[in-house]
């Protein structure tokens, strides 16, 4: 070999040795980008750690905002109710199920139309078909829902029945006279009654029927009652007569007490026809002269209506709607919406007459003069028209858009637009 190639040989192996001694260009690559991965670990980890609990807070809101709808009995009616549902119906106009059905035993619930007439209650899916029916034998049925849990009872007689989906829970012959009764979605219900001695008397039952309170009233008549099994609390409106003149008093009792409780205030010249607990604890008593809001945790907030005469009224999670007329057989008088905290947040001027009013999400409908109107809720706009009929007696709003229409003898079912 010439000393030329030895010398390039020499070269190329002292030139090897250098690239051994030195670092591999991927290999510091890969480790840097291990670092990296090693630095951002932590970061990665603390946001998993951020959106977990996230979610478990959401889940958990979202289970404690539902947990009246999460019992198993109304487990098993939702699943009922779907399975039973999944069939169409004839489709509407339907004839009722029974001869009449009174303005205040006509509603929805989940997009499902109740009905009560003289000798049934009956459940409807929005194709109309029977989802269940079941006979009473009462001669002024009074109807109060809540979910998936009816109270039907004989007002001013005897008797009541608790019913589901899926089956009777309750069918009592009573022994006394009935006053008012109201229920809650997971199932406590109660009702007034007459009670020797006394000026009525309020029961309150348990989902499994037990009784859980009893309460008589001495100084006044007890006129409606709305209770919240889950919060212990129950609302009760009374009437009697002081100096010729008629006073009201507001209870909202404490079931949890046996202490004798005072009203929450007292109210002349007026007489509570109806009483509500909204899930927020915020309390509703309708009267024929004012309306009484008790917001949860405060004081009681009346609203006068002056010289105007009440037509109709209906009461939602946020928002309790009136429909006022200057008197009493005016063409045309004014929608009023109530916050939470009794204050007017909206009037609206209705040029119909106000036979019935319901309220469904956004939307608030007025029936009237054989025409149905929805409003918005958030700032009084008109949303939507339809025919109703000209026998058309009473409003039940399926959704937003859509809605029941009861008639002298048969059920429509209408869309706004």
């Amino acid at each position: 070999m010439s000393s030329r190639w030895k010398k390039q040989t020499r070269d190329w192996e002292e030139q090897e040795k250098i690239r051994g001694n030195e670092p591999d260009v991927y290999e510091s690559r890969s480790k840097k980008e291990k670092k990296k991965k090693k630095r951002l670990s932590p970061v990665w980890s603390r946001l998993i750690k951020i959106f977990l609990i996230l979610v478990i807070a959401f889940l958990g809101l979202f289970l404690w905002l539902n947990r009246e709808n999460l019992h198993p009995e109304t487990i098993v009616d939702w699943l009922h109710e779907k399975i039973v549902g999944m069939g169409v119906g004839d489709g509407y106009p339907t004839s009722i199920v029974g001869s009449t059905v009174a303005e205040g035993n006509f509603t929805s619930s989940n997009g499902d139309l109740i009905a009560v007439s003289d000798t049934h209650l009956t459940v409807m899916s929005s194709t109309a078909k029977e989802l269940m029916s079941r006979q009473h034998s009462f001669t002024t049925p009074a109807l109060k829902v809540a979910g998936t849990r009816m109270l039907v009872y004989n007002l001013g007689g005897k008797g009541y029945q608790v019913e589901t989906y899926t089956k009777t829970l309750v069918k009592e012959p009573g022994e006394e006279k009935i006053f008012g009764g109201g229920i809650s979605s997971e199932g406590t219900y109660a009702l007034l009654t007459e009670s020797e001695g006394y000026f009525g008397k309020l029961t309150v039952y348990t989902p499994d029927n037990k009784e859980r309170f009893r309460y008589r009233f001495s100084t006044s008549y007890p006129t409606a009652v709305a209770v919240d099994g889950t919060a212990g609390k129950a609302l009760v409106t009374g009437v009697a007569s002081k100096d010729g003149a008629l006073l009201s008093s507001l209870y909202l009792l404490d079931m949890n007490s046996t202490e004798s409780q005072e009203p929450l205030g007292e109210y002349e010249n007026t007489v509570f026809l109806d009483a509500y607990i909204c899930p927020d604890g915020t309390a509703v008593a309708i009267g024929d002269t004012k309306t009484v809001i008790v917001p949860s945790g405060g004081k009681p907030q009346v609203y006068e209506y002056g010289t105007r005469q009440l037509a109709s009224y209906a009461v939602s999670d946020s928002v309790t709607a009136l429909c006022l007329l200057p008197y009493e057989t005016a063409s045309g008088g004014e929608l009023i919406l109530l916050d939470r905290d009794g204050k007017e947040k909206t009037s609206v001027s209705v040029g119909n007459t106000m036979d019935s009013v319901s309220i469904s999400g956004n939307t608030v409908a007025v029936l009237g003069g054989g025409n149905l109107s929805g409003y918005s809720i958030s700032d009084g706009s008109l949303t939507g028209q339809a025919q109703a009929g000209s026998d058309s007696i009473a409003v039940a709003m399926r959704d937003e858009s859509s809605a029941y229409i009861l008639g002298v003898s048969e059920i429509r079912l209408v869309t706004l637009g």
